[in-house]
């Protein structure tokens, strides 16, 4: 089973790819584009990842983003509306950017993946929480077989601070 997860359109775009439970590569966008912080689709890295594994983008069986854009945009929203009427002119500059970004992330990382060859229209692409993305992006390479987690982020969904146990896979 191949799986690639990215990070993209926000900041460090990043692509990994785990060929049968193990990290075979990964690599940041900026180490191609030379461009500090790169938040665009991470279309360099992946085909880095993939060509350094031989692995074809119709084999991949399953694309990770790093986060839930719906459950982000609730909470903005969520937040926007606790504070009202103060942050209306903060909601009005960002919400329609938000929007733009986050609404259609999954119809952006297709359109992407077509520019890379992709064929397929059964093509899974999944949607991880943030903060255990942190998680798993520490604990799958560490050489432990369990260990506590902890996560501390200025952002995510929600939580800004998650402490999780990882026990093998």
């Amino acid at each position: 089973m191949n799986i690639v997860g990215i990070s993209a359109f926000y900041h460090d775009s990043a692509a990994a790819l785990i060929k049968d439970g193990e990290i075979v590569a990964a690599a940041q966008e900026e180490r191609f584009t030379r461009k500090k912080h790169d938040d665009s689709f991470p279309i360099n890295a992946l085909k880095s990842v993939l060509e350094y594994s031989g692995v074809d983008i119709n084999d991949v069986d399953a694309l990770v983003f790093y986060d839930k854009p719906l459950l982000k945009i609730e909470r903005l929203f969520e937040t926007y509306a606790a504070y009202a009427p103060s942050g209306i002119i903060s909601f009005l500059s960002s919400i329609p950017v938000v929007l733009k970004e986050k609404l259609f992330i999954r119809e952006r990382i297709y359109s992407d993946l077509k520019r890379l060859g992709l064929n397929r229209d059964d093509f899974d692409i999944l949607f991880s929480e943030h903060h255990i993305s942190h998680a798993a992006s520490a604990f799958y390479p560490s050489p432990f077989e369990e260990a506590a987690i902890l996560t501390v982020d200025g952002v995510g969904e929600y939580a800004t601070t998650t402490i999780g146990y990882g026990d093998k896979n």
